[in-house]
């Protein structure tokens, strides 16, 4: 069955032409994709997010259309390595913009940009830099170690304001980045790809964007959007558990059997009678003579008392 976020984004999908449609002829388009498995509360449920979130509008009764212009809409500006045309690096990037960002950012009432999509006079390194201080979210994907991207991702860490990582699955970190939190993703795996994208819409709805500067407004405030920063969290706590998860797996049996045996209980207690038994057979059995010569006495006394 689909999923309501796959089934959002193809709503959105179909209504981005920004032309009206019908109920009948969204339902027809989902028809035509292939897309049948969904109940009508979930079609329901999709269509009344999508209007809280502004992705969508409602022109008449069961006629809708995109929620907002581009001008009208947030911007996410993308950093991420480019490179040349026809590059593995560029086909990358393409792609995780075209099958994980910009989908997503459609569903959240943003419009992802990339540097090289942009169509203004400036300078490139104008541009950025104004992308950067002003866009209201920044999505970056580390893959690659490309030193533009950590530069542009430097940049915007002073600003303290929206800030996402990606990075290819398998893809390491440098040490002085380990503690950043970053999304792995897959574009050779569906389920992967799909798992990405719910992820970043929640993290994406749980920022506060253009909050106060002012400190006393801001003690106003953040008590009760507190939760803002709680997806996050959530996360990375998944991931964390994720990881312990798989390093038990790779403990040995005799690693594990080892712990084990030392938390078992120790042996009983014994009175010091049966103790000395105990080590006396145990010293008699590590000397066979010792101990047939004490039979032979045991058998001695026994015929001098009769």
């Amino acid at each position: 069955m689909i999923t309501s976020a796959k089934l959002q984004e193809m709503i959105v999908g179909f209504l981005s032409d920004k032309e009206n449609h019908s109920v009948q002829e969204i339902k027809a388009f989902l028809a035509q994709s292939g897309v049948d498995d969904y109940t009508e509360g979930q079609f329901a449920g999709s269509i009344n997010t999508l209007l809280r979130n502004g992705s969508i509008k409602k022109l008449d009764r069961g006629v809708y259309a995109i929620g907002k212009r581009s001008e009208d809409m947030r911007k996410c500006f993308v950093v991420c390595p480019i490179g040349e045309e026809g590059t593995e690096v560029r086909t990358n990037s393409d792609k995780l913009l075209k099958y994980i960002i910009a989908p997503v950012c459609e569903m959240c009432g943003f419009e992802a940009e990339r540097i090289d999509k942009r169509n203004d006079a400036n300078s490139i390194t104008q541009s950025i830099i104004e992308a950067l201080d002003n866009a209201d979210l920044v999505i970056a994907d580390i893959t690659g170690h490309n030193p533009n991207v950590f530069y542009e991702m430097g940049y915007r860490a002073r600003t303290k304001k929206p800030m996402i990582h990606l990075r290819r699955k398998g893809e390491n970190l440098p040490f002085d980045i380990t503690a950043i939190r970053t999304f792995e993703y897959d574009l050779t795996d569906l389920d992967s790809v799909e798992e990405i994208k719910d992820r970043l819409k929640k993290t994406i709805e749980s920022f506060q964007y253009n909050e106060p500067t002012n400190e006393e407004t801001q003690e106003d405030v953040l008590p009760e959007n507190a939760h803002s920063a709680i997806m996050p969290l959530l996360y990375q706590i998944l991931d964390t558990m994720g990881e312990l998860k798989n390093e038990v797996k790779n403990f040995s049996t005799e690693t594990i059997g080892t712990v084990i045996k030392s938390m078992q209980p120790t042996q009983p207690q014994v009175s010091p009678d049966t103790a000395l038994q105990m080590q006396l057979i145990s010293g008699l059995m590590q000397n066979p003579d010792g101990f047939m010569k004490l039979v032979e006495i045991s058998d001695k006394l026994n015929k001098g008392k009769k």
